[in-house]
């Protein structure tokens, strides 16, 4: 099973087509090893985004919704990173359909989106 170690480097602008792929795992279920590279992808973009939304955070008046939005989102973002990916193809896509979710919150940070 591929490691975090072999995660590819982030490539920028890839966030749209990852968001809109782990959207679509569940209705048409990939493969496992599609799986896995889309897991490692989305894990490197999601470490990327959460040391940015978490500057964001630290720059903004503490104990408001914009700050507490955005560490909610960190906290989301981390918990889901700290599972593992299941062997089970359908187990799987319900995690990288999770994983997305998170991706899609933190990139509409980064864009200024809320």
């Amino acid at each position: 099973m591929p490691t975090t170690e072999d995660a590819p480097a982030p490539a920028a602008g890839r966030i749209p087509e990852l968001i809109q792929e782990a959207m679509s795992v569940t209705r048409t279920v990939p493969g496992l090893p599609r799986l896995q590279e889309l897991n490692l992808e989305i894990r490197a973009e999601l470490r990327c985004l959460i040391s940015r939304v978490q500057k964001q955070a630290e720059q903004i008046n503490p104990r408001t919704t914009a700050c507490y939005s955005r560490e909610r989102a960190i906290a989301t973002a981390q918990g889901e990173l700290s599972q593992g990916l299941s062997p089970s193809p359908l187990a799987a896509a319900l995690a990288i359909a999770e994983l997305g979710r998170c991706l899609r919150t933190l990139d509409q940070f980064v864009g200024g989106d809320q």
